[in-house]
């Protein structure tokens, strides 16, 4: 177990209940907090270290790094909010564009004596920090969107701000929030009226906005007449659209309980589902891109064992990408992911890695030794390539807390680090393979490297874990002094601890896909999963049914985090099932189910957890869960799925299991599935609709 290291000004809140502490003191035995507000200033209380790791990896705190300090109170109080995550996406870019410029402009001022913040100083250097500024190949024909610097008074504005507050970038955010004329310009007479008409509206008469519109101008008129009979000014009539805007600012329940009745407003704002859920070495990272010198077969279907050599040679051949994170301390490797392609997504999913519980991954690879390295970083520098220049990776970078300190491109001894990692994968795992393809034309003479291809790419995650756990970090490293990277893990940890990584609610707020779904009373769907609670629709009843921004996290689809107001939302999905279930093993699960049951629109819940237990249960479903290679969903991917695979898909509770109809049964092979609403027993699953043998290897893979 790796130390974790709490600041003094961090905060330390429970999930649940809101409790707040901060750390009075720490020692090798643990912490002394005292809880915060309330008046329970005096009151201390002890944690060992293994109690935090355990209320962190049960998400029932989270840790706020640097929350009590003053720069980072103030830069909170001048956004509004207490994230980045918490901003809309055109606002946080906003934000990350001056914090480029800035910190940009603050390593030239640190380095070169001849920086100074005079206006000419400072729009030389932002024309020179411009030209500097990478550009992401592309088509000829594309257009590139660039913005004109600030100018150096701007500039100087934005410096002064960002000094003051610690150097926080939610200081960086724009006012314009706090624009326009907060009290209204509106007669009190005409303000008196139109109230009158919007409360009308509220009425069991369910009268329509035009016809409250027409009645409010008509005694305006009145109004008027005898106003101007005794001499006194004329008021204006508001616009239908203002008269609109404050009916439908009404509290929903209320509204739709005066016009329709409160049991029709009970039924229609009712919660519906089974029911509610009440829930340092890491101080300088490098992240960097590698094509693997390896040419691979492109298998997806799991045929590899069944192909000749000849087959082989004919098949599609295939070059990886591997995303590795490097501690610069220890020279542990904190992440790693192979990808087709390199992009953002799968820089994000590397980036998230690093603060994930890697442990499982070792032992699903079938490691002899653990992967502890996990916790939050302070300082990460890629260079400059596409995906780390990306808004969404540098937002998650934000996310964390972090700093993001770009290097520049094509200067690789800048992070030499890395890259000799690389140099030793390339020497000490390649050779071990047939269809590598060197480094230079002249070492790979006339060794023709796609022909010799004879490694799978579905092959490689497993191989590239048992080298990283189990070879790379107990080798005897030269940069160490001979010492390995996992005993100098041991060492530094012991002594400095690691700052603590984010909990699983707080990493899906940060790394989540985000998606756009309907709130009913159902709650929210998303790719057939249905999640509610008790505070979700609470929010429905003040707003209505609505659409709402939540993100989604593939690697644990039992919950979702939903926008509301000015917070994240933690909300679970309603059926325990779901809970801890990724969703690579859900997608393939539902796709065997709708293939099986394609002339049913709904699936019993028995039959749905004997198709995800009897999937999870394959062979290579452990490697598939937590694979390095899984690939990381984009949202037009997830909306694609909802659309297409889980139109008309629904799961429904179980019939009594006497029920003759359900009793010819599901199978899973022998496999004892605990349904959420039926005992422990042996499952079996129904017969095909067309009549074939049902076996229980046929849930398997497909597209």
């Amino acid at each position: 177990m790796s130390r974790l290291n709490i600041g003094l000004l961090d905060r330390i809140r429970e999930e649940s209940s809101n409790v707040q502490r901060r750390v009075i003191s720490k020692s090798d035995a643990g912490f002394v907090m005292a809880r915060v507000g309330d008046g329970a200033g005096e009151l201390h209380e002890t944690f060992t270290h293994q109690q935090i790791h355990d209320l962190l990896a049960a998400n029932v705190i989270r840790i706020d790094r640097g929350w009590f300090e003053e720069g980072r109170a103030r830069a909170r109080l001048l956004a509004g909010v207490s994230s980045l995550n918490e901003l809309p996406i055109d606002e946080a870019n906003e934000m990350l564009w001056r914090q480029y410029y800035l910190d940009a402009f603050l390593k030239r001022e640190g380095m070169n004596k001849s920086v100074k913040r005079t206006d000419k100083c400072i729009a030389e250097t932002l024309r020179a920090i411009d030209a500097e500024r990478p550009v992401t190949a592309g088509r000829c024909d594309q257009k590139i969107e660039s913005r004109r610097p600030p100018s150096a008074r701007t500039f100087r504005r934005w410096l002064r701000v960002y000094e003051d507050n610690c150097f926080d970038l939610l200081a960086l955010r724009k006012h314009y929030r706090k624009s326009g004329n907060a009290f209204s310009g509106m007669h009190p007479e005409a303000e008196r009226i139109m109230n009158r008409h919007v409360l009308a509206y509220c009425d069991e008469r369910r009268k329509s906005i035009a016809n409250i519109y027409n009645e409010m101008r008509a005694e305006f008129m009145t109004v008027n007449d005898e106003r101007e009979q005794a001499g006194k000014p004329v008021l204006t009539c508001p616009a239908k659209s203002t008269l609109s805007h404050r009916i439908k600012a009404l509290n929903a329940f209320e509204v739709y309980a005066s016009r329709c009745g409160v049991a029709k407003a009970r039924a229609k704002f009712a919660v519906v589902g089974t029911g509610l859920d009440v829930v340092r070495p890491l101080q300088h990272v490098q992240i960097d891109e590698w094509t693997l010198q390896l040419h691979t077969i492109a298998d997806h279907v799991g045929l590899s064992d069944h192909l000749t050599e000849a087959d082989r040679i004919k098949m599609k051949k295939e070059r990886v990408k591997v995303c590795v994170v490097l501690d610069l301390a220890t020279r542990c490797i904190l992440a790693m992911r192979l990808s087709p392609r390199a992009d953002a997504a799968n820089a994000i999913a590397t980036l998230a890695m690093v603060v994930t519980d890697k442990n499982p991954i070792a032992k699903a690879a079938g490691c002899l030794s653990d992967w502890p390295m996990t916790g939050t970083f302070g300082l990460i520098s890629p260079d400059a390539g596409s995906a780390f220049i990306d808004e969404g990776f540098r937002a998650c970078v934000a996310g964390l807390k972090a700093t993001y300190e770009n290097a520049p491109a094509g200067l690789s001894w800048l992070r030499g680090h890395i890259e000799r990692t690389f140099g030793t994968m390339h020497t000490t795992l390649m050779p071990n393979f047939p269809g590598r393809s060197f480094s230079s034309i002249a070492d790979l003479g006339e060794y023709k490297a796609e022909d010799r291809a004879a490694v799978f790419t579905r092959m490689l995650p497993q191989v590239f874990v048992r080298w990283a756990v189990d070879y790379y970090h107990h080798t005897p490293h030269a940069g160490l002094g001979g010492e390995t990277p996992y005993a100098a893990w041991q060492r530094l940890t012991a002594t400095y601890g690691v700052d603590a990584p984010p909990n699983a609610h707080q990493r899906r707020e940060i790394f989540g896909t985000d998606l756009d779904r309907a709130l009913d009373q159902r709650g929210l769907r998303a790719c057939g999963v249905y999640y509610q609670s008790a505070a979700l629709q609470e929010w429905r009843r003040k707003v209505g049914d609505t659409t709402v921004c939540l993100r989604h996290d593939s690697s644990d689809i039992g919950h979702v985090s939903v926008w509301i107001g000015e917070q994240w939302l933690t909300v679970p999905s309603v059926r325990d099932m779901f809970r801890g279930l990724d969703l690579s093993t859900w997608l393939t699960s539902a796709r065997d189910l709708k293939r099986r049951y394609a002339a049913n629109a709904k699936i019993h819940e028995k039959i749905a957890l004997a198709a995800v237990r009897a999937i999870s249960a394959m062979a290579e479903d452990a490697m598939r869960r937590t694979s390095i290679d899984a690939t990381r969903l984009t949202r037009d991917e997830l909306d694609r799925e909802e659309r297409h695979l889980f139109l008309g898909f629904d799961i429904v509770d179980d019939v009594d299991p006497d029920d003759v109809s359900l009793k010819s049964n599901i199978l899973d092979g022998g496999v004892a599935v605990k349904s959420a609403t039926t005992p422990t027993q042996p499952i079996q699953h129904p017969q095909p609709q067309d009549g074939s043998a049902n076996e229980a290897d046929d849930f398997g893979l497909e597209d």
